[in-house]
């Protein structure tokens, strides 16, 4: 089973969660807090916010961050 991770990126700067999700998961946290200040979410804004695989870093979402 593969696992999901929350990477956040900008013109400056790139940070991850770290975590270990589903694909559903990783996909409905993005969605649940994007345009909130949840941990990088607020740090990001006007970044890009993707959902990468922790086995082989294929991107499998990608939205900005609002």
């Amino acid at each position: 089973m593969r696992t999901y991770n929350v990477v956040f990126h900008n013109d400056q700067d790139s940070n991850d969660k770290g975590f270990s999700l589903s694909k559903e998961d990783a996909i409905a946290y993005v969605d649940l807090n994007n345009g909130t200040n949840e941990s990088y979410f607020k740090d990001y804004k006007g970044g890009v916010v993707q959902v990468v695989c922790n086995e082989n870093e294929e991107v499998v979402y990608e939205t900005e961050v609002k």
